[in-house]
């Protein structure tokens, strides 16, 4: 495949992946699934699943830890995203702590941006980062027992994203809401930027 998007430091252009989907199953399947898969193949190919990398020992072996993205923000660097319901309020909270924002980022985004400054480097071994907010999965169910979340995780070695899984969202009039509200909300973010002279004079 080749990644025809935005220029990522983050990211390989070509790259080989693997997609698969499984009726009836949530996304606690495919995690279960993905630490066999990845845990199988390297034993099978390398003959053991400890490996090494960069001089670090990684240990594949299944059960992977699960750490809920909520709990690692706060962990990591004291913010709540929860306490932030909106763009603007996470904006100015991460203007306190001296990030740099831009100006056009939603909330989504911004949540985005707290993960890989704070959380991704020390995700060394293999670790499923869960629960996202909405913001971030707008094609995910909600999570069963705290609706602000989605049952989605991403999956980390060696602070490296390995795999990308949610639940999936099957009722289609709550997917036309979320998408219309995300429009809404970038529409919404380019107007106050721009009365706040966020944006860049046009060349």
């Amino acid at each position: 495949m080749f990644r025809n998007e935005g220029i990522s430091t983050k990211h390989n252009p070509e790259f080989t992946m693997m997609e698969s989907y499984e009726a009836y199953a949530d996304y606690t399947d495919v995690m279960e699934m993905t630490e066999t898969l990845v845990s199988s193949v390297a034993g099978e190919l390398l003959g053991t699943t400890q490996i090494s990398f960069a001089g670090e020992v990684i240990n594949l072996d299944p059960p992977w830890k699960r750490l809920p993205l909520r709990q690692a923000l706060i962990d990591k660097c004291g913010l709540d995203f929860m306490q932030y319901p909106d763009a603007d309020s996470l904006r100015a909270r991460m203007r306190e702590m001296g990030l740099q924002v831009d100006p056009l980022k939603d909330r989504g985004r911004l949540i985005d941006e707290l993960l890989s400054t704070y959380v991704e480097p020390d995700l060394r071994q293999p670790t499923f980062l869960i629960d996202y907010p909405v913001d971030m999965s707008p094609l995910a169910k909600l999570h069963r027992k705290t609706p602000d979340l989605v049952e989605r995780f991403e999956a980390f070695i060696c602070s490296m994203e390995v795999a990308n899984s949610f639940t999936e969202l099957n009722d289609p009039r709550e997917q036309l809401e979320r998408l219309h509200r995300q429009r809404e909300m970038h529409a919404s973010e380019i107007e106050r930027a721009k009365a706040a002279g966020e944006l860049p004079e046009p060349r």
